[in-house]
């Protein structure tokens, strides 16, 4: 009874070991011939839309600092003024400029009588040195230099009246364009002073807010596909629902290093001021597509915390191939590599499948 026992004990023993074997044998073949669905390269440009975060900007912006130190005398504009170019915004008035303009004029009134004077001299003797031993030759020497001593000192003192004329010219603060002031920092009477402009609030600020400027910043990878005046529609928070248009104005044709961008920009007429500098917009640029792009399904391409890559089939094996992939439409993507129109890769690639792998087509 016992020997019964033990050989039911060994042939259970030996059934279970030979099943184990046969499931290994069978995972193992799993793991290294897998069944896949197979897409075949295209070349094709893809055309799509790319939808980008911009910022509306004033078309022209300056911020209006004194060039002289004095006290406000008037102020003729506000916030929301509309100004023209050339018009006066405001006045100042600078006592000590204006004593410092009569003393310089008055120092060039002397220096040139000075001049005149040394002039003259030096033509009276060099009309008496016509006659022969009337007048040494140093003394007219001497004459001669101060005459040009003179008239040096004359310029001189007329570049600093004039120069402290033009500073008179700062007094009266004009536009310098046409725009509307968007910030007011200051009131009659108040004291401005020339100084460090990082730590100081301007006098005024004026924008040119007619027309903006839409500027967007482009990935390297698209930036090539835009050209100049092509057309764009963009949209704005403030509005939901309404759509604008304009062309491309004009292009860095420069990438920022730290961003790998290139900022674009768009003018946007804005007759109506329903548009405001500094809103956040969202632009929608028409993308032709690469020439030489090729066009896999977006789940051909596997993205891992490394790299880009499709899963190559050739001889029934599998080759993990390093892409850069471009343009996105309708589940395609554009992808540029080691490959070529008719390669076979695996159309939903995954981080599973590993190099060298045995491939069977479904």
């Amino acid at each position: 009874m016992k020997k019964i026992i033990l050989i039911t004990i060994c042939f259970a023993t030996v059934c279970l070991v030979s099943c184990s074997h046969e499931q290994s044998i069978s995972t193992e073949n799993k793991a290294v011939e897998g069944n896949y669905s197979l897409f075949k390269i295209k070349e094709q440009s893809l055309e799509t839309t790319l939808r980008l975060p911009a910022q509306l900007n004033p078309y022209e912006e300056v911020a209006i600092y004194p060039r002289i130190t004095g006290y406000v005398k008037s102020i003729s504009v506000d916030i929301g003024t509309e100004v023209k170019q050339g018009e006066t915004l405001m006045e100042l008035e600078a006592p000590d400029v204006e004593q410092n303009t009569i003393v310089a004029h008055e120092k060039y009134i002397k220096a040139q009588s000075a001049y005149n004077a040394s002039r003259d001299g030096y033509s009276r003797l060099l009309k008496t040195a016509e006659t022969k031993g009337a007048v040494s030759q140093g003394d007219l020497q001497a004459a001669q230099s101060k005459m040009q001593s003179d008239s040096a000192m004359s310029n001189s003192e007329k570049a600093g009246w004039m120069a402290m004329e033009s500073m008179k010219n700062y007094l009266v603060v004009k536009a310098p364009f046409a725009g509307t002031i968007t910030q007011r920092n200051i009131d009659p009477g108040a004291l401005v002073v020339v100084g460090n402009k990082n730590e100081m609030k301007p006098m005024l600020q004026l924008q040119e807010i007619s027309k903006l400027r839409l500027q967007v910043s482009v990935p390297e990878t698209f930036a090539t596909q835009l050209q100049n005046n092509q057309k764009i529609l963009f949209t704005v928070e403030a509005m939901p629902g309404k759509t604008f248009n304009g062309v491309i104005s004009r292009k860095a044709n420069s990438l920022d290093p730290k961003f790998r961008s290139e900022v674009v920009e768009v003018d946007v007429t804005n007759t109506d001021n329903i548009l405001m500098a500094g809103m956040y917009a969202e632009v929608l640029l028409p993308l032709n597509g690469h020439t030489n792009a090729c066009i896999v399904p977006q789940s051909a391409v596997v993205t891992s915390t490394e790299k880009k890559y499709i899963i190559k089939v050739e001889n029934n094996k599998t080759m993990l191939v390093n892409v850069v992939t471009g343009n996105e439409n309708k589940g395609m993507i554009e992808i540029f590599g080691d490959i070529k129109t008719g390669d076979s890769i695996i159309e939903k690639g995954s981080e599973d499948t590993k190099q060298n792998e045995a491939v069977k087509e479904e």
